[in-house]
C-alpha cells in the first residue's frame, strides 16, 4: 500500500457534475432507501426512533438544564419543544457527518468495481438523514398538542432552509470520508469533535446568552443559524427572523464553499482510493 502523493488536476463542481449526479440519481435513491431500511431493520419501534431519539435527549436537557439548573426560563415556548426542534437539525448534521465519514470504508467492495461517481456514498449518507427529519417533524405533533402550541404556517418556509446544512454536511462529509479512507482514526476524531460541537449550537441554551460581540461569529455557523432561523419561522414568538437574514446569507456562502472544497479534494484523491482498499 503506497501513501505517496500523486498529482491530479483539481476538479471543481460544474454543470456536468450535477448532470452526472442526476444521471446516477437512481443509484443515490437506492443507497438512501437501503440505508434507511438497514437502520431500522428488526427494530420493534422502527421509524419511531427518528422521533424518540431527539425526544429522549430533549427530555434529558429539560431535566438537567431546565429543572435542575433553571435555564431557559426566558424562552417563549416550552423548553422541551425548543430543544427537540433544534435536535432534529443537529442530528441531520451530526449523524449525517458520522455516516458520511464511514461511507467509503463501508463500501470498499464497490470502490474497485465498475465506475460510478464515488461521491454518491457520502451524498446518500447525508440525504438518508432527511427521512429522520421528516419522521421527527411528525413526532413534533404530539408535543405541540400536549403543550397546546400552534406552529406558524411559515414552517413550510423553514423547511426550505434545509439545503444550507445539507450542502455543508455533504461537503464536510466528503472531506472526512476521503480522510477516513486514508487514515481510519478520522472517524474517532469526528465522533469526539461532534461531542464538543453540540455545545456550539442553540439547543440546550437560548441564543441570548451569547455575548453580542461574539454573536456574529456564532451565527456564521451554518448549523447554528439554520436551527435558530427555522425555529423562529416555526415559532415566531422565539424571536425575529428578519435579523437572521444577513447571517443566513453568510451561512449559505459558507455551505456552498464547503461543498466546493469537499468535492474538489474528494475528486482530486479519488484515483488513489483503490490503493487503500
Amino acid at each position: 500500500m503506497s501513501a505517496s502523493l500523486s498529482v491530479q488536476p483539481l476538479e471543481t463542481p460544474t454543470l456536468s457534475t450535477w448532470a452526472n449526479l442526476v444521471k446516477h440519481r437512481e443509484l443515490i435513491e437506492n443507497l438512501v432507501v437501503r440505508d434507511v431500511k438497514t437502520r431500522y431493520k428488526q427494530s420493534a419501534l422502527g421509524y419511531a426512533w427518528a422521533a424518540l431519539n431527539p425526544l429522549i435527549v430533549a427530555l434529558t436537557y429539560y431535566l438537567v438544564f431546565g429543572l435542575w439548573l433553571k435555564q431557559g426560563r426566558e424562552i417563549a415556548i416550552p423548553y422541551t419543544i425548543y430543544t427537540y426542534f433544534g435536535l432534529l437539525i443537529w442530528n441531520l448534521f451530526a449523524i449525517g457527518l458520522s455516516t458520511a465519514t464511514e461511507s467509503l470504508v463501508m463500501h470498499l467492495n464497490l470502490i474497485t468495481k465498475v465506475y460510478f461517481p464515488r461521491e454518491v456514498f457520502p451524498i446518500s449518507a447525508v440525504l438518508s438523514k432527511l427521512v429522520d427529519v421528516g419522521f421527527g417533524l411528525i413526532g413534533l405533533v404530539p408535543l405541540l398538542l400536549f403543550f397546546k402550541i400552534a406552529p406558524s404556517p411559515k414552517i413550510l418556509l423553514a423547511i426550505c432552509l434545509l439545503p444550507i446544512p445539507i450542502l455543508f454536511t455533504i461537503g464536510l462529509g466528503m472531506l472526512c470520508a476521503c480522510a477516513n479512507l486514508f487514515f481510519r482514526d478520522v472517524r474517532y476524531l469526528v465522533t469526539m469533535t461532534l461531542g464538543l460541537l453540540a455545545f456550539a449550537v442553540p439547543n440546550m441554551y437560548p441564543i441570548g446568552i451569547i455575548p453580542m460581540e461574539h454573536r456574529g461569529v456564532y451565527l456564521s455557523n451554518p448549523i447554528a443559524v439554520t436551527i435558530e432561523a427555522m425555529r423562529r419561522l416555526t415559532f415566531p414568538q422565539t424571536g425575529s427572523f428578519a435579523e437572521l437574514i444577513p447571517y443566513l446569507a453568510i451561512a449559505s456562502a459558507v455551505s456552498v464553499a464547503m461543498f466546493f472544497i469537499g468535492y474538489t479534494i474528494f475528486k482530486h484523491n479519488e484515483p488513489r482510493f483503490a490503493e487503500f482498499v
